[in-house]
Formats: structure tokens, sequence, C-alpha cells
């Protein structure tokens, strides 16, 4: 496996925000147009949280929450952040650690691009299938 792989090299990018008074509704949409599962939540242009498909599952559908009423700042989650020129396998135990899906990517404390579970599995494949 290659262990000089760093993550700004399987972010996804560019990364897709939603307005913190949108509704959950609109986050939803808008995940399902873009083909995502996060959408990083902006506060007059500053990053306040994140909002995935496991909080549209855990607090809005399991609770029988009408998506409509609900605002994305209701639901957001803390952002958890990793520089982006970290190791691949760095991100992959910080994700496995804080039991998350989506890992925010920094260059110089901006949001550049977002990790999923979904990069993390391309990229032990590719590793997988060289072994081959």
């Amino acid at each position: 496996m290659d262990t000089t792989d760093d993550v700004g090299e399987y972010m996804s990018s560019p990364v897709l925000r939603i307005d913190s008074e949108a509704s959950v509704q609109e986050a939803a949409i808008l995940m399902e147009k873009s083909h995502v599962g996060s959408l990083i939540v902006e506060k007059h242009g500053d990053d306040v949280g994140i909002i995935t498909e496991k909080e549209l599952t855990q607090r809005v559908l399991a609770k029988g929450v009408d998506p409509e009423e609900l605002k994305v700042s209701e639901v957001m989650s803390k952002v958890l952040s990793m520089d982006r020129y970290m190791l691949i396998e760095e991100a992959n135990q910080y994700m496995h650690k804080n039991r998350i899906r989506h890992l925010a990517v920094t260059d110089d404390d901006k949001i550049v691009g977002m990790l999923s579970i979904k990069d993390l599995v391309a990229y032990y494949s590719k590793d997988f299938r060289m072994q081959e």
C-alpha cells in the first residue's frame, strides 16, 4: 500500500454548501441532485456545520419531523476536518475513531474539499487491485 498518498489527492472538490437558514428539505434535494452525501452549512459566509445523510435519517426521518419546517442549522453537526496534506491512512483512522463518513479537507484552515467513505473505498480498492 502506498502510504505517501495525501488526503488532497482523493477529496471531492469543490465543496457544496447550503445556508444555515435553508430547510432540511432543500438540503435533501440539493444532496440528491448533486449525488453527494453531505453539505457544508454556512452562515454569513462562514462554515458553521455539516449536514449529512446520517442527520437526515436520524434527526429528521426517524423522529417524524417535517423536513420543510426544520432549518438545516437545527440538525447540523460539528464539522471535523483534516489538512489536505495529511496522509490518507491518518484520515481513515481519524474517521473511524470519530465514527464519521464525511471529513472536511482544509488548506490554510479553509474547507477546500470533502473526503468520504466512498473516497476511502476507492483508495483501498486501488491498492488491493495493484497487489493481485
